[in-house]
């Protein structure tokens, strides 16, 4: 059986599907794994020195003590460069084969959709990182309370379970579009300025497919920015009803209820999370053009509708709310593909196919 050592140095939420799909793995005995609290030595040298683990949005595998895996969750296309320098294989959430330079193409793979996902179970090594948190060293005991508290249900927790959901053909062809206003001020220090305009970009095109959603649709449509300092002063009418609404509970409910979601680009030009949601719940989805490439049998027209205006936008919505049958055959291959390529074990074991086929 394969050994996998896993490095949890880090704590963002970009790896959360990638800890949780190596943890149901070894639940099911398919793997051996042991997991490391700290980031991974190559020849005595610590990767990443320069980046704290709320910050890093990768994760390093050994396989027997051998071969070096590392995958990025990072939103933009750019590779790493110490990881590059040191992995057998490199598996890239903003994949894209025209951006990688031709010495590296034999061993960078496409990783897939991303989105925030746990095990749900009591997974010894989710409590253990979360003991380990440099944050929690004086508050650990309270934060051990909440967490027992979200596997009894008092909270919330998106777990396998409860983030997927199969296709549901017949509901009323409502619409369904949440989005979040980035502050284009609000750039840590570091990145480039274009990641600024950037942002511009990302609230215009939000905010006008509401807009074109809201008046064309009326009844059948919901949707609109979530509360932050920055979509109340400058997208006030643009609002969800109710500031709670965008929290992870009732985002999830409402979304059970809504067989046809809007995807925008994420930043940096990435799929963004919303996207690995919504095939999960099999929805039928209008998504603008995709950047990037993801594993298996995820097309144009088949998972999916593009558009790139948001005049199209809501054309092509308008098409999904009009024809059952294009909805409920998107909805059935978005369930297919959450079952082969996207829940977080499938996602890991066809790194490890590739693994164990060309390593």
């Amino acid at each position: 059986m394969m050994k996998c050592t896993m490095y949890s140095y880090s704590t963002s939420p970009h790896v959360s599907q990638l800890y949780t799909g190596f943890s149901i793995l070894r639940m099911n005995g398919e793997i051996n794994l042991e997991q490391k609290p700290n980031n991974y030595c190559h020849k005595g040298e610590r990767m990443m020195k320069h980046l704290s683990p709320q910050a890093f949005n990768g994760l390093f595998v050994t396989i027997n003590e051998e071969k070096v895996i590392f995958y990025d969750t990072a939103d933009g296309p750019n590779l790493n460069e110490e990881a590059l320098e040191v992995a057998d294989l490199y598996f890239k959430r903003s994949y894209l084969c025209e951006d990688v330079p031709e010495r590296y193409r034999l061993r960078v793979f496409p990783l897939g959709l991303n989105y925030e996902v746990y095990a749900g179970k009591v997974d010894y090594l989710e409590v253990a990182r979360m003991l380990r948190r440099k944050s929690l060293t004086n508050g650990w005991p309270i934060e051990l309370m909440r967490w027992i508290a979200r596997f009894a249900s008092v909270s919330f927790l998106p777990t396998v379970h409860n983030m997927c959901a199969q296709p549901k053909p017949d509901q009323e062809p409502r619409v369904l579009f949440m989005a979040r206003a980035w502050d284009p001020n609000d750039v840590a220090p570091g990145l480039p300025a274009e990641i600024k305009e950037d942002h511009v970009q990302i609230n215009k095109t939000r905010a006008h497919c509401i807009q074109l959603l809201r008046k064309e649709l009326g009844k059948y449509f919901y949707g609109g920015f979530a509360h932050n300092s920055y979509a109340v002063a400058n997208y006030k009418d643009l609002l969800l009803e109710d500031a709670g609404i965008s929290r992870k509970k009732i985002y999830i409910s409402i979304l059970h209820q809504y067989p046809i979601c809007i995807a925008t680009t994420g930043l940096q030009g990435s799929i963004g999370w919303k996207m690995g949601e919504y095939v999960a719940f099999s929805k039928s989805i209008v998504s603008e053009r995709l950047n990037f490439s993801v594993p298996g049998t995820f097309e144009r027209n088949r998972n999916y509708l593009e558009f790139d205006t948001p005049e199209l936008c809501l054309q092509q919505t308008v098409r999904l709310v009009e024809d059952k049958h294009i909805r409920r055959q998107m909805m059935e291959n978005n369930w297919h593909y959450y079952q082969m390529n996207l829940k977080p074990d499938k996602l890991i074991l066809g790194t490890l196919n590739i693994a164990q086929y060309i390593l």
